[in-house]
C-alpha cells in the first residue's frame, strides 16, 4: 500500500514514494533513475542505460514504465539518456502515441517519426534523484588477448581475470580503475627482440606481457562536461592504458541530428614500466589528433585522424566499419605516416582488421557489454596511437538522432 502512494495528489501523497516507485521499475528494467522533474504536464527524467546495446530500447522501456506509473494528467515525458551523470540527448514522447501505437505493426517506425529527439540539457542539483550521486559500480569476470602472425607462433594468447570499479562523484565527475591477472597463456613467451629503428612505442609489447603479473590497466580521474550547444569536452588524468600514463585533453561539435562530427585530441604520455604497476620509464612524448567521423549510407562509417603519434611521427589513420542493426561490426584500418617504410619495418606501415561481438548474441540476455579483437599482421612503433577510454566520439554517439534511428526497430522490445 505504502508503494501504491504514486496515484495520490501531491498534496495528499508522498513525492518520495512516487519517485522510489519509478526508480524501482525502471531498476527492474536495467535502467537507473538519475533525474526527474515535471512542468505541468511533462514528466522529465534522465536514466542510465547499463543494459541494452541499443539506446532506443532503453527509452521504449523507460517510456513504458511512466505511462505505467504517472498520473493521468501527463500527456508528455522527456527521457534524457545519460551516461557518467552526462546527458547526451532527450527523447519525448507523447503518451497518447505510446497507447495508439501499441499494436500498430508498423509501431516502432511511426513511434520514431512521432518522437522529438534535441539535445539534453545538463542536471542540475535541484533535479537529481536523492541517491543519484555518487555511484559505485564494479565489475570481475575474464577476458582474452589474443596476437597473431608471430613467425615463431602464429597465434599467442593470454586468459586470466580482470577486476575493475568506477565510482562518479558527481555528473561527469568520475575515478575509475581495474587490474588484470593473467592466468594462461603463451604471449609472455615471446623471444622476438624489437629491432626497431624508431622509438619502442608499441614493439616491446612482449616485455609487458613477459616482466608482469598483477596488472593495473588503468587508474583515472576524468570530467566530462558540456561547454556549449552540440560540444562535449573530456579531462583525464593518470594511468591511461598498459604502457602510458600522463594527461588527455579532447573537444568534440557533434550535432544531434548530424552525420558529421568532428574533434580534437590532445596528450602529453609518459611510458610505463614494464611491470605495468606504478612506475614511469624515461620516455615522454605529446601528441594529438584532429577527428573527423561520418555515418555513410548502408550502414558504413568513416573515420579519418590527422596528427602526431606516439613514435613522434606525423600521418593520418583512415578506418572503415560496417555496422550491422544486430551489433555486429567489421572493418579496416591504414595509417600513413612520414616514417619510411624502411624505418617502419616488417609490415612497411600500421594496418589491420577489427571485428565487434556482441555478448547478447551469445548469451541470448540484453548486455552492452561486445567481443573485441583487433587483428594486425604485425605490431610496429609507426603510427601508433594511444588507448584512452570514453573517447567522446564513441561515448555520445550511441544517443544520438542517427543511431537511436538505426535501433528503433527496439523501441517496443
Amino acid at each position: 500500500m505504502a508503494l501504491a502512494s504514486w496515484n495520490l495528489d501531491d498534496d495528499t501523497g508522498r513525492p518520495a514514494q512516487k519517485q522510489a516507485v519509478l526508480r524501482q521499475q525502471l531498476n527492474e528494467q536495467g535502467l537507473r533513475l538519475v533525474s526527474l522533474e515535471r512542468h505541468g504536464e511533462t514528466v522529465s527524467i534522465g536514466v542510465e542505460n547499463g543494459t541494452y546495446g541499443q539506446a532506443a530500447q532503453a527509452v521504449g522501456r523507460a517510456a513504458r514504465v511512466l505511462a505505467n506509473t504517472q498520473e493521468p494528467e501527463v500527456e508528455a515525458f522527456d527521457i534524457a539518456i545519460v551516461s557518467n551523470g552526462v546527458p547526451l540527448s532527450s527523447v519525448r514522447i507523447n503518451r497518447a502515441d505510446l497507447y495508439e501505437l501499441e499494436y500498430d505493426p508498423d509501431g516502432a517506425w511511426r513511434s520514431f517519426a512521432r518522437a522529438e529527439v534535441s539535445n539534453a540539457v545538463p542536471l542540475f542539483e535541484g533535479h537529481l534523484t536523492e541517491g543519484a550521486f555518487p555511484d559505485f559500480k564494479y565489475r570481475i569476470g575474464p577476458y582474452f588477448q589474443a596476437s597473431f602472425f608471430d613467425p615463431d607462433s602464429p597465434l599467442r594468447y593470454e586468459i586470466g581475470a580482470t577486476l575493475g570499479a568506477d565510482y562518479t562523484l558527481r555528473p561527469g565527475l568520475s575515478f575509475s580503475g581495474s587490474v588484470r591477472m593473467p592466468l594462461a597463456g603463451n604471449l609472455d613467451t615471446v623471444t622476438r627482440v624489437s629491432n626497431s629503428v624508431l622509438p619502442k612505442v608499441r614493439s616491446n609489447w612482449g616485455r609487458y606481457a613477459k616482466e608482469s603479473d598483477l596488472r593495473l590497466e588503468h587508474l583515472t580521474a576524468e570530467h566530462i562536461w558540456q561547454p556549449g550547444r552540440d560540444l562535449y569536452a573530456r579531462a583525464t588524468f593518470g594511468y591511461l592504458e598498459t604502457m602510458y600514463g600522463g594527461l588527455s585533453a579532447e573537444l568534440l561539435w557533434f550535432p544531434i541530428n548530424s552525420r558529421l562530427a568532428v574533434g580534437g585530441e590532445l596528450n602529453y604520455v609518459k611510458q610505463r614500466d614494464f611491470d605495468v604497476l606504478f612506475g614511469f620509464q624515461d620516455y615522454s612524448v605529446a601528441t594529438g589528433h584532429i577527428s573527423a567521423y561520418y555515418d555513410l549510407p548502408g550502414d558504413y562509417h568513416a573515420q579519418v585522424d590527422v596528427g602526431r603519434y606516439l613514435a613522434g611521427d606525423y600521418g593520418a589513420t583512415l578506418s572503415v566499419d560496417r555496422e550491422f542493426n544486430n551489433g555486429f561490426k567489421v572493418g579496416a584500418f591504414f595509417t600513413l605516416t612520414d616514417v619510411g617504410f624502411s624505418d617502419f619495418g616488417e609490415g612497411s606501415f600500421d594496418k589491420g582488421i577489427r571485428l565487434e561481438i556482441p555478448v547478447s548474441w551469445l548469451t541470448g540476455r540484453p548486455t552492452r557489454n561486445k567481443l573485441g579483437q583487433v587483428i594486425r599482421p604485425v605490431l610496429r612503433d609507426g603510427g601508433a596511437r594511444l588507448n584512452v577510454r570514453n573517447r567522446l566520439y564513441g561515448f555520445t554517439r550511441n544517443a544520438r538522432s542517427q543511431q537511436l534511428a538505426k535501433g528503433w526497430g527496439r523501441f517496443l522490445r
